[in-house]
């Protein structure tokens, strides 16, 4: 590998030169079609925040998220539930945006408390169709979501990255693959959002916890195998990867990007750079926290175990990428693809015109959406009654 530092957006610098905290800026200039900070806000914020200044970003999206709040609680009181729902999601991504830079602080734990609690009230007050769900893991339980888009719905099963929660989701991918008629479910696995908290870190064995929801899914809600599909979004698209090598209740896997080898992603001497440069060293602070490790090279190591053979997978399968990633990123989704024997399958490139070029497309969800949903409706059998979906397409997609 060359890459020197971990790569997630490369191409175009939205506001900040330190390349971790502008790739939280792009993701959060994202999500303002899903409920995010709208444009002026976000602006708002960012030209208080002093680059590189990672206590700044902190305090300024938690206080602007407080301010939010406070307006909403006014706008509920005077009987405005769906403005005051909307501002409360914006209260919820700007604690869930301080989060990321918190770093193992005393504000950290305050932090996933506030934004957890503010997007569910949010959700109320929207009357969103979502569902709370809890899975039933070794002992344990998995958090999760699910936005139901009714009976003769396919489900799409939506699982985050290193650093993200099921309301991260939520925003990336979940409410826009609802909108297109797709039931959701997004559930953190081990490492994932506040699941530490329970004692559950990152593992490699990630078909267990992905076979713990398709278990959930069949026995509580009677799902269709043949009508269900996952996407994995950054270290997510690893856990996908490695579950569908021997999950054969799911019809179609989608990866942005499938990730085979995450010790050549991350080897020791980007996982060192990533505790000690930057805005990064606070993030990672979170990193070892998910993974339950006590040092860097404790965390390079168990990052080794991470590997997924694309000769194992059987269902259809599209991989996801943007050119302005790493070009380690790029060269796995190629070689994944290539090495996959299944008939269905794509690869789609998405450059600097598409908008999309970042890591897991968060500076444009909405052609994330576009992409997934518009390959899993001709992928997927509709309903019986209703026509059958165009002919599955196979092959290579480079849209460059």
């Amino acid at each position: 590998m060359n890459d020197k530092k971990l790569q997630r957006s490369d191409s175009t610098r939205y506001y900040f030169d330190d390349p971790d905290m502008d790739f939280i800026f792009q993701w959060s200039a994202g999500a303002a079609k899903t409920g995010g900070l709208d444009a002026g806000e976000l602006f708002h914020v960012a030209a208080r925040i002093k680059d590189g200044d990672t206590a700044g970003w902190v305090r300024e999206f938690e206080t602007y998220g407080d301010g939010r709040r406070e307006l909403a609680e006014t706008w509920r009181r005077r009987g405005w539930r769906r403005s005051a729902g909307e501002t409360l999601m914006k209260a919820y991504y700007c604690y869930r945006q301080a989060w990321q830079f918190a770093g193992r602080g005393e504000l950290f734990e305050p932090l996933i408390r506030k934004y957890e609690t503010a997007f569910a009230e949010a959700v109320d007050l929207l009357g969103l169709p979502l569902e709370y769900l809890e899975v039933p893991f070794e002992g344990n339980s998995l958090p999760g979501l699910r936005l139901d888009a009714g009976p003769d719905a396919p489900t799409l099963i939506v699982i985050g990255g290193g650093d993200t929660g099921r309301e991260d989701m939520y925003h990336l991918i979940g409410y826009n693959a609802w909108q297109r008629g797709y039931t959701t479910v997004i559930v953190d696995m081990p490492g994932q959002g506040s699941t530490p908290l329970r004692g559950l870190h990152f593992m490699a064995e990630t078909e267990r916890p992905i076979g713990a929801v398709v278990d959930h899914l069949v026995g509580t809600y009677r799902q269709d195998p043949a009508r269900l599909a996952i996407v994995g979004m950054s270290g997510g698209g690893y856990m996908v990867s490695r579950a569908v090598m021997t999950e054969r209740r799911l019809a179609a896997c989608v990866a942005s990007t499938p990730v085979s080898d995450m010790g050549q992603i991350l080897p020791v001497g980007v996982v060192r750079a990533m505790a000690t440069e930057g805005a990064m060293r606070d993030s990672f602070q979170m990193y070892l926290w998910r993974s339950g490790c006590a040092t860097p090279e404790e965390f390079a190591e168990l990052l080794t175990t991470f590997r997924a053979d694309p000769a194992q997978v059987r269902c259809a399968y599209l991989s996801i990428a943007g050119t302005g990633e790493s070009p380690t990123f790029l060269e796995q989704a190629r070689r994944w693809h290539d090495g996959l024997p299944v008939a269905t399958k794509a690869l789609v490139e998405l450059d600097a015109a598409s908008g999309a070029d970042a890591h897991c497309q968060i500076n444009n969800p909405t052609r994330l959406a576009q992409e997934i949903c518009g390959w899993l409706d001709e992928v997927l059998p509709r309903p019986r009654g209703l026509a059958s979906a165009k002919g599955a397409r196979s092959g290579n997609f480079h849209r460059e």
